[in-house]
């Protein structure tokens, strides 16, 4: 007769299984990966805002919204998980993306930065940013064992 496991032992080859199935990778090194990939998406945002939006306007304040872009190695409450968020860097030139992308019921919306986020070129760039550093990280980690 065969023996018969507890529900705790059950999740716990279901959960070794898993982690032996994908790739465990730890908070820092996402946070590494992540950045790569949000400093190439920052540059994107940065030249679609000045293609799309850029004025002549002065605003002695808050500058330009394209000059207004910045990531940060983190969520966007701050958190650090691994993750990294591309934005502006005030409320003002935020909402002043938002009204422009989704648009308002006076002004129809451009769709510039869904349509870059969508964009499968840019998509492989980030990626592409992204497996490098991914691949750098793995050469240090071979480099320590020796």
């Amino acid at each position: 007769m065969a023996e018969t496991k507890d529900m705790a032992d059950q999740l716990g080859d279901w959960l070794k299984m898993i982690r032996n199935s994908s790739l465990d990778i730890n908070v820092l090194w996402q946070a590494e990966i992540t950045k790569a990939g949000a400093e190439v998406f920052e540059k994107e945002l940065e030249a679609a805002t000045r293609d799309k939006h850029y004025s002549s306007h002065d605003d002695k304040v808050y500058g330009h919204m394209a000059d207004g872009i910045s990531y940060m190695n983190s969520d966007i409450d701050g958190t650090k998980n691994g993750k990294s968020t591309v934005g502006f860097k005030n409320r003002y030139h935020g909402m002043n993306a938002m009204r422009l992308n989704d648009g308002t019921k006076s002004r129809p919306g451009d769709h510039f930065v869904t349509n870059l986020i969508n964009d499968e070129k840019i998509q492989k760039k980030v990626l592409q940013a992204q497996f490098d550093k991914y691949q750098e990280l793995l050469g240090k980690e071979e480099e320590d064992e020796i």
